[in-house]
């Protein structure tokens, strides 16, 4: 299963590569350029797997995550198809994988950044994600594991920890949206910015059309660092560019086509100010759907009006706390590991940090989703306290009203019973 989806994969981005190579060479004239086909297919592999390499003219360790993400899925893919989804047929093909990997390693010849054992890591960790993926989706794996955590945690529980990822699964799902869309508004508004890069190095239209659907590959990275610039923590070029809400410089990028559509500073405080808020208003309107939809906690506050629902009211708050706090920290973590394998180098000294600050960003990312989620939460627990207080005040209200009628008539009865005798002595007179 391993060899077959290597060869798919190499096979499918040599093509690729030698179809570009090609147009270039006839575009712009030179060396046949087609001769480098497989060491950069090969580099090319062993970078979509987190490994970079050095040459003369370039450093790259910027993973391309659209790359990494394909090659994921069509692991998870062929191990479905094939039905290779076991234990026993995930080992000799972690050892095929590692083998192809290793052969790759050594035909280059050096100029790769890590070291040989540590390329081999990141490759295994391709293939088990990958291969885990299948097995999660496509085996009893999750069902054991849900029987397993019965058995020492309550349904309850169970059922926190399990929306709680989903929690935080769909905020950073929502997250990531925000930042295609900031992508997309940049491609909209500089593409004339890339135009005049591609004219400026002389380019054809062939070369402008394989190179600029090459350079997709790194488009899941420029999501993550349009994410970190839109909720405010920005991300830079090395030392050469820097581009937040409030700034946009850049002294001396490389000729570099994609770095056309990086972004001008948002002169206007209002939409800052709207787009600093949207981690915070994501995670709130996501908190209070899972609050009150009956496919979340089904939370009702009017059943505080019913003494003997109220301690029931009052787990179901605890319930949603647990859940936002396993959310939130699952939220950090989910974003310090997309920070972190988006980012990289395009160079040894002015450009040795491409992307953003991870613990700025992820700081921006967490602290406004755990503050939403709170609200959330706070939201719930202040309508209980109203209803409760409402409730409070209509039976105190109605209590009072009841026991003043009593009060007089208890008052009164007593004047009735001593006006008796004068009366009959009246009528005796």
């Amino acid at each position: 299963m391993s060899l077959a989806a290597m060869a798919v994969y190499a096979i499918a981005l040599g093509c690729f590569i030698a179809l570009m190579l090609l147009v270039i060479s006839m575009e712009e004239g030179g060396d046949n350029l087609t001769s480098s086909t497989v060491p950069l297919t090969q580099a090319i592999v062993l970078l979509s797997e987190g490994s970079g390499f050095i040459t003369d003219a370039v450093t790259l360790t910027i993973t391309p995550l659209l790359l990494t993400i394909l090659l994921i899925w069509l692991i998870d893919a062929l191990a479905i198809r094939l039905q290779a989804v076991s234990i026993h047929a995930f080992l000799p093909g972690l050892i095929t994988w590692l083998i192809i990997n290793q052969c790759f390693q050594l035909s280059l010849g050096g100029g790769l950044v890590d070291a040989g054992w540590l390329v081999l890591a990141k490759s295994a960790l391709v293939y088990a994600l990958g291969y885990g993926l299948a097995g999660i989706t496509h085996s009893s794996i999750i069902d054991a594991v849900s029987r397993a955590a019965g058995t020492v945690l309550s349904p309850q529980a169970t059922r926190c920890v399990k929306l709680g990822g989903l929690v935080s699964a769909l905020i950073m799902a929502l997250y990531l949206l925000a930042g295609t869309i900031t992508v997309i508004i940049w491609i909209v508004l500089n593409h004339n910015a890339v135009g005049s890069i591609f004219a400026m190095s002389g380019m054809e239209n062939g070369s402008r059309i394989l190179t600029t659907i090459a350079m997709i590959i790194w488009m899941p990275n420029l999501v993550i660092w349009a994410m970190s610039w839109l909720f405010g923590a920005g991300f830079s070029i090395g030392e050469l560019a820097s581009f937040t809400l409030w700034v946009g410089q850049s002294n001396d990028l490389p000729a570099v086509p994609v770095f056309g559509i990086l972004p001008e500073p948002v002169t206007s405080e209002l939409w800052r100010t709207v787009a600093m808020s949207i981690p915070f208003a994501t995670a709130l309107v996501v908190g209070l759907l899972v609050l009150f939809l009956p496919q979340g906690f089904r939370y009702r506050p009017l059943d505080v009006r019913d003494a003997q629902l109220r301690g029931s009211v009052a787990i179901h708050l605890a319930y949603p706390a647990a859940t936002f706090c396993i959310s939130a920290a699952l939220l950090s973590l989910g974003a310090t590991l997309l920070f972190t394998v988006s980012n990289g180098s395009l160079g040894q000294h002015r450009l040795a940090h491409v992307g953003v600050d991870v613990m700025a960003s992820t700081q921006t990312i967490g602290h406004a989703a755990a503050l939403g989620l709170l609200a959330a939460w706070l939201v719930a627990l202040i309508g209980t306290a109203l209803v409760f207080s409402v409730f409070w005040i209509v039976g105190k209200v109605k209590s009072s009203s009841t026991t003043v009628p009593a009060a007089v008539r208890s008052t009164s009865q007593p004047r009735s019973h001593m006006s008796q005798p004068e009366q009959s002595k009246e009528e005796q007179g």
